[in-house]
């Protein structure tokens, strides 16, 4: 009676209440406000609801909360009409807390409208009793037949406990071993009342000593049932199980039931006991090769989603003018810092100062200083000085004209560069300064001094955009080519 109170209270305070009547049940009736509404029989905690004339309406009871199987269930309210039919129905979740029976079981009727202000509705209740649903009970029984089914498979495996607390196996072999421990409650991943219930734990080991399973539970078969055992396994899995002691929580484990089930259960899920370290070993592997799968996924969406090119067919033409078709690879930007796990001030990587050709699995590297030349599918790059402060690199072609260029830096995509065939280096004609914004003036020094063409006009040009360097380009080509 304690429990199936302590059960429904917990139900209570999930919702907000929508009744706002004051309940009262004395001398055989029931009052709303202070008003009789109806008669009520209170007899072995089954509530018989009449009329003010005394006709029999319907009969409710509390069906306790109980695992069944693998999980528990919250109960419910069992229903009996005058015409016999059984209706079982849920706990309303919007219900005032009470600790009285009768109070709970009346607002429950009063949220299926078979009791108002103005007492019981027997149309309403003729409606509700049409049909009988049993579906509640129903789904307890063939939990409970399934349980009964596996718990038999289980038996059938021929596992022991003896009185040194060693698991044996259908042959006779010991093949790990079990203990039972009282914990703090604090300590324990069971609920109950430290006030009421000690709390145990059951552990089982391999025949090496080493851990496999745990199972919390208090010494309370009523809670366990209530709250529901559930069996925690060494590599993070949870085995739902059902099992009673009865009033001793202290009888050898020999034949306690409890472990004697957990052992079984742990055996029928592909835990086998003896020398586990195959398995340990496996599932370290597992993890691992969890963790690289992960890593390897996370470096090839950092790869896709950088400036970076990979493996891309190809060619180079080297300082000698030599074409080598094959497979690009370079890098423009660090994958560590992109991925979060930056080397820090001591990345020397020359990034855009090399780039490889892998041909038939072997790799050659060639270096932006010399000026090499290389195109990854349909996109070109050059080395060139003036487009890094760290030196020579290679940059993108966004336009050729007879040996000259004008390029983009991949770091700095809004930065355009012009370099000119008789130029040693790319310079930038564009407005950003080394400290700030540069001015017209500055802008047109620069511009003099690196196309050296007095037929250009600076002020014919937008130096700031692709399109401006590109009209630059051309014009240099008729205006100013020697």
């Amino acid at each position: 009676m304690i429990n199936t109170k302590i059960f429904v209270i917990s139900t209570m305070l999930v919702g907000i209440s929508a009744f706002s009547q004051e309940i009262k049940i004395k001398k055989g009736e029931l009052l709303l406000d202070d008003k009789v509404v109806a008669k009520v029989e209170d007899k072995n905690r089954v509530y018989r609801f009449s009329d003010m004339n005394g006709k029999f309406q319907f009969s409710a009871a509390i069906i306790s909360p109980k695992t069944s199987g693998t999980q528990p269930d919250r109960g419910w309210i069992e229903c009996i009409g005058a015409n016999g039919n059984v209706k079982e129905i849920e706990f309303s979740d919007n219900v005032t807390f009470t600790l009285s029976m009768g109070k709970i079981l009346v607002q429950n009727m009063m949220a299926k409208d078979l009791i108002t202000k103005d007492g019981i509705d027997e149309a309403k209740v003729n409606e509700f009793f049409l049909t009988a649903d049993r579906s509640l009970s129903e789904k307890r029984n063939e939990s409970t037949a399934s349980q009964k089914a596996n718990a038999k498979n289980e038996d059938d495996l021929g596992l022991s406990i003896d009185f040194k607390d060693h698991i044996k196996n259908k042959n006779g072999e010991i093949i790990g071993s079990i203990t039972r421990v009282i914990v703090d409650p604090s300590q324990s991943k069971f609920s109950g009342s430290p006030m009421v219930h000690k709390f145990l734990e059951y552990r089982v080991f391999d025949v090496n000593g080493v851990l496999i399973a745990k199972l919390p539970c208090t010494d309370s078969d009523i809670n366990n049932e209530q709250v529901g055992l559930k069996i925690y396994t060494f590599d993070n899995k949870i085995i739902p199980m059902a099992a009673k002691n009865g009033w001793d929580y202290t009888k050898p484990l020999s034949v306690d039931h409890i472990a004697d089930r957990l052992v079984k259960k742990l055996y029928a899920n592909g835990y086998s006991l003896g020398d586990m370290r195959p398995v340990f070993e496996r599932i370290e592997q597992e993890k691992r090769n969890a963790v690289n799968q992960k890593n390897l996924e996370a470096e090839n969406q950092a790869k896709a989603n950088s400036i970076n090119i990979y493996n891309i067919p190809g060619y180079v033409i080297d300082k000698s003018g030599t074409k080598k078709e094959g497979n690009i690879t370079i890098e423009f930007e660090s994958l560590d810092a992109k991925m979060g796990r930056e080397k820090g001030m001591g990345d020397l990587t020359n990034y855009g100062g090399s780039v490889t050709l892998n041909v038939e699995g072997k790799n050659e590297f060639f270096k932006a200083r010399d000026g090499v030349k290389f195109c990854a599918g349909e996109r070109c790059f050059i080395g060139v000085a003036g487009t890094d402060m760290f030196g020579s690199k290679f940059t993108e072609i966004l336009s050729e004209n007879n040996g000259s260029y004008v390029l983009v830096n991949l770091r700095t995509p809004n930065n355009y560069y012009l370099k000119l065939a008789d130029q040693p280096k790319a310079a930038y004609l564009g407005q950003k300064g080394d400290f700030g914004t540069r001015k017209p003036e500055k802008m047109k020094k620069i511009f003099d001094e690196y196309v050296n063409c007095p037929a250009m006009n600076f002020s014919s040009y937008d130096t700031t955009t692709k399109d401006g360097l590109i009209k630059i380009l051309d014009d240099y080509q008729t205006s100013c080519k020697k």
